[in-house]
């Protein structure tokens, strides 16, 4: 099934000028270091390569390297990047935020990225001194004009415990950022200023930069950027704010456009007046062109107590106006359609919900409102895998890893047409692997998270804890891009729990808002208490069969089980077990975890080495794929209507063929009796799609096949 991120995280388990470097890699290799967190890049490929790029190449182009970011300031780079001629698919950006030299900041910064592109030169008239009798003349300065484009943003996180040492963390600690770019692509080519504004008052952060050109036709030509409204703006009332601090712009459309979407990046701050505006109070946002809204929605961000980037030191489990310490500020996008008239004068306008406030503190946003103008599509058909959340080793997913249960995957209908079926294989390199049709609708920009049903585990090799996924077709047919279609990420194995334990948990003085259990893997409940007393031990024995399960507790508010800012006091987790006379602890649960705490477990059996369940997860058909490479295994005529020949050689007879629905079911299995020909019969067959797992001596094969009348 295809959900939305939130929806998942709410399920059981879930709820959760100086070049410094520029590489050529293959784009296969780039995209897997990329998007899956163990694929090492080997060595030389860090080097600065002279030969010409080749076809499915990536540049890497790195700008700032560890640059301590202590006061507030702009940290500026010059970087060497692509020259115009090349054409890239995709371009991502990677913000390492680590530790300064001196260690983290105790306090929540924001890290503005911005792209400078020249405009021309300005003059002041320079004072200078005048010696009595001589002649006056005017001597002018000569500056300069760069137009800042925003092209990410972050908020640090609460640094304290980085810089203590303590919970886990230390000042080597790194965080990673991924900002897709490619809407800058034409203008980050030949020699260009990055900057890195840190806007903190005291040590310190450090920024790491890296860019990721990947090379090929773009899904559409970006014709040119243009800013809207750019800057940190007051908020004194809404009249003023709309009209005179972000009052509407006239933009001409330029030649060569025909289509456009709208960039909105906005975070609010400040908070000291009766009303916490605006880093901790929801307001609306009215975009609009030429007097339509193109889109609105609320400056908010509701999941911070699900942070990644967790424990901290400060208040990071209050959600705030669309940001959260510690994490990536999310961009809003919209779709404006046909904007085919070009030199058409149209305006654009930013309105805020209307508020009063009193206090001390201004309420202010920082803005970063684009319009992006397009030419035509090259592709139409492109789901683009973007990372594996489960089972990853990824920092920003460690809150629902290691896994014994449904892998999961986050995507992107990166083509022009509505992606209405994906069809995925995925499960062990070299080995067992399932295939998975996914129906449903992803319109294009839309993002999306897949659960694939469950693999089998203990077909994994445990040497190589590796798991891949693959995309195989897109809407039934092949996907435009391919490079995009595969990640890979490490295993690692969940924990052993006996068959017996009990549950202590000491409530605070908050006890109604938690609820805690003992789930299956379909996230049904094995057992689970809302707790009713404050500061009280709740003691619950838990019995469980062989089999893979979650522990979960999670807070109706978001706080944790320990907030100092709440003053709600302190409870505990503990899980423990009797060895005859004796009591020992087997696992205590963090308390400060925000919204929630889970983990899959086993019991019965160390992970992989699951009990046979026979195939995959439903609805589900399994393959073996081996490195075997000497003959392909085909299939003709496909379509077909009443037969089909299935076509090896003699060094790969076939000896088995079986017939599968698109939901799982076995609907026929034939023996070939290590032919090299057979010819199977698909009379019995209603039109359709159908699946033949294909089992040859030196190979097993899956084979989509089309039955028509």
């Amino acid at each position: 099934m295809l959900q939305n991120i939130k929806q998942i995280l709410n399920r059981p388990f879930f709820r959760s000028f100086s070049v410094i470097l520029a590489s050529k890699v293959h784009m296969k290799q780039i995209y897997l270091y990329l998007f899956s967190p163990n694929f090492i890049l080997p060595a030389f490929l860090v080097l600065l390569f002279s030969s010409p790029l080749l076809a499915n190449d990536t540049l890497h182009v790195r700008v700032h390297d560890k640059v301590d970011m202590v006061w507030f300031e702009s940290y500026d780079q010059d970087g060497i990047f692509p020259s115009a001629d090349k054409e890239f698919h995709r371009v991502w950006m990677v913000a390492t935020l680590g530790c300064a030299s001196g260690g983290c900041s105790d306090w929540d910064y924001t890290v503005n990225f911005h792209l400078l592109e020249d405009r021309g030169f300005d003059s002041t008239i320079a004072s200078i001194d005048t010696l009595a009798g001589g002649e006056l003349d005017t001597i002018w300065s000569v500056n300069p004009v760069r137009e800042e484009f925003e092209i990410g943003r972050l908020i640090t996180p609460y640094g304290g415990y980085m810089a203590s040492g303590v919970l886990g963390f230390n000042n080597d600690w790194t965080h990673r950022y991924r900002y897709d770019v490619t809407d800058f692509s034409q203008m980050l080519r030949d020699t260009k200023t990055i900057r890195a504004f840190y806007a903190g008052w005291s040590a310190g952060f450090s920024i790491t930069l890296d860019f990721y050109f990947i090379e090929g036709t773009p899904p559409r030509e970006v014709v040119e950027v243009k800013n809207i409204i750019h800057g940190s703006h007051n908020y004194d009332d809404a009249e003023t704010y709309n009209e005179v601090r972000t009052p509407p712009v006239d933009l001409v459309t330029p030649e060569g456009t025909t289509q456009a979407k709208i960039r909105y990046l906005v975070s609010g701050h400040g908070f000291d007046n009766n009303v916490v505006c605006a880093e901790f109070c929801p307001r609306e946002y009215y975009l609009r062109m030429d007097g339509q809204l193109v889109g609105n929605g609320l400056i908010w961000k509701d999941d911070c107590g699900l942070n990644p980037l967790y424990p901290q030191g400060g208040t990071w489990v209050y959600d705030r106006a669309n940001w959260c310490p510690g994490e990536l500020v999310p961009l809003r996008e919209y779709e404006l359609g046909n904007m085919g008239n070009p030199g058409e004068i149209h305006t654009y306008s930013l309105d805020l919900e209307e508020y009063t406030w009193s206090g001390s503190q201004t309420p202010s946003y920082i803005t970063s409102y684009q319009v992006v103008y397009y030419g035509d599509w090259n592709i139409r058909r492109d789901a683009e895998l973007l990372e594996i959340m489960a089972p990853s080793t990824h920092e920003d997913h460690l809150r629902m890893n290691p896994i014994c249960s449904n892998p999961m995957v986050r995507l992107r209908n990166s083509g022009a047409d509505d992606i209405e079926s994906i069809t995925f294989e995925y499960g062990f390199p070299d080995g067992h692997s399932c295939i998975y049709l996914w129906e449903g609708q992803l319109k294009h920009g839309e993002e999306g998270v897949v659960e694939l049903p469950q693999p089998l585990w203990s077909e994994m090799d445990e040497d190589k804890a590796e798991f891949f996924v693959r995309i195989l077709e897109v809407n039934g047919q092949a996907d435009e891009v391919e490079y995009n279609n595969e990640l890979r990420s490490t295993v690692e194995a969940p924990i052993m729990l006996p068959e017996e334990f009990v549950i202590n948990f000491t409530t605070n003085s908050r006890s109604d808002d938690f609820t805690y259990g003992i789930y299956r893997e379909d996230g049904s409940a094995i057992f689970e208490r809302v707790p009713g007393s404050p500061n009280t031990l709740h003691s619950d024995t838990i019995v469980l069969s062989t089999g893979c399960y979650t522990f979960r507790v999670w807070d109706d508010l978001g706080f944790g089980l320990s907030n100092w800012p709440t003053g709600q006091g302190n409870g505990s987790i503990v899980l423990r077990r009797s060895i005859g006379n004796f009591w020992t602890n087997i696992r205590s649960i963090r308390t400060d975890f925000g919204t929630e705490s889970s983990f899959n477990f086993t019991v019965g059996y160390t992970f992989p080495n699951e009990p046979n369940r026979g195939d995959c997860g439903e609805p589900i058909t399994n393959t073996v794929e081996t490195s075997f490479t000497n003959g392909e295994i085909e299939l003709f005529p496909n379509p077909a209507t009443s037969s089909t020949l299935i076509k090896s050689d003699f060094r790969n007879p076939i000896q088995k063929v079986s017939v599968f629905g698109v939901n799982g079911e076995l609907i026929q299995s034939k023996n070939a009796g290590l032919a090299e020909e057979f010819r199977l019969d698909t009379s019995p067959l209603n039109p359709g799609v159908y699946f033949l797992k294909i089992v040859a001596a030196r190979q097993t094969a899956v084979k989509k096949l089309m039955i028509v009348d």
